[in-house]
């Protein structure tokens, strides 16, 4: 199952993150982390590298990604660096928690999760994916917990993908039903699976996309990578020329994301797909190693121009 969220990704083939979520299992193998209650739930955490670090590392995974996932790039870091995997509620090792899964709810779970282990602040944010959309809210509502983000081929809130409830491609903030997602809570009966009346994915693509309108810099000066796919294959049945046009959509999109930041740098990496964390981890380790760098040491981040060698 693991194979399937990673072609999901892939391919950009989505109905919501909430099913992405349901089409989860539970890994065979022993939890390689350890297991903190959150509310009703435990969830699975797993971190590495120095114990004193000043600035510490959350990896954050894509749609239907577990934190193994993040093994490679925790591998690299670890020398120097202090990161934190971990699942959310429902994926990996994680157990299910309260319904509804929103973003809004996850971003909570996760500042509980690292209230409960007293993980040391200031943090830097590393979003894969829709991962990249949980960060971003995370710094919205945690303001002072964030020195620094680093996006890996992140979705933008204007995305357009191939959505099978509605059978089309379609900007999905454009689904939304002007609702507001709900309060977040510790407890609750758990998420049972995709119920549709509670999907409020759209909603909050929309009140991102309009938080941004009103605010388009909110990260102001804190350093900020975006690395970028330079490989995106059409997916299968999809004609040339609308994968065309939705490619160069895509593309621009990402640059985009790092005007988020007026102390930001744009890295394209040409030979990785979607999943430049497994193609190319050393790239996303030392993008993360520079954050932390620049967040330790006030440093502004090299211009955006030649970026790719200053990666390497």
């Amino acid at each position: 199952m693991i194979q399937i969220g990673r072609r999901v990704a892939t391919l950009l083939i989505l109905v919501s993150a909430l099913q992405q979520r349901s089409n989860a299992q539970t890994p065979k193998e022993p939890a390689p982390g350890i297991l903190l209650a959150v509310g009703s739930h435990r969830m699975h955490l797993r971190c590495l590298g120095p114990s004193d670090a000043r600035v510490t590392v959350i990896l954050e995974a894509g749609g239907g990604g577990f934190s193994s996932h993040w093994g490679r790039v925790q591998e690299l870091l670890a020398p120097s660096v202090r990161s934190c995997a971990y699942d959310r509620a429902g994926l990996g090792w994680s157990e299910p928690g309260p319904a509804p899964r929103t973003m809004r709810q996850e971003v909570f779970e996760l500042h509980e999760l690292l209230d409960a282990t007293k993980i040391r602040r200031p943090l830097v944010l590393v979003g894969q994916s829709i991962g990249g959309l949980l960060v971003r809210m995370y710094a919205e509502r945690y303001d002072g917990d964030v020195a620094g983000i680093v996006l890996v081929d992140p979705t933008h809130e204007d995305d357009v993908l191939y959505n099978l409830r509605v059978a089309r491609w379609v900007r999905i903030r454009e689904l939304a039903k002007g609702r507001s997602a709900p309060e977040p809570k510790r407890e609750g009966a758990p998420s049972a699976g995709y119920d549709p009346e509670q999907d409020y994915f759209a909603d909050e693509m929309e009140a991102i996309h309009r938080a941004r309108v009103v605010n388009p810099v909110p990260l102001g000066d804190r350093p900020l990578i975006v690395l970028a796919a330079g490989k995106r294959p059409a997916p299968p049945g999809t004609p040339d020329t609308l994968w065309s046009r939705l490619r160069v959509q895509k593309d621009g999109q990402q640059v985009d994301l790092s005007r988020l930041s007026r102390n930001a740098l744009f890295v394209l990496a040409p030979t990785s797909t979607h999943n430049i964390h497994f193609d190319d981890p050393t790239l996303v380790a030392r993008a993360i190693e520079m954050v932390v760098e620049a967040t330790s040491t006030g440093r502004k981040l090299p211009p955006a121009l030649g970026a790719t060698s200053a990666l390497k």
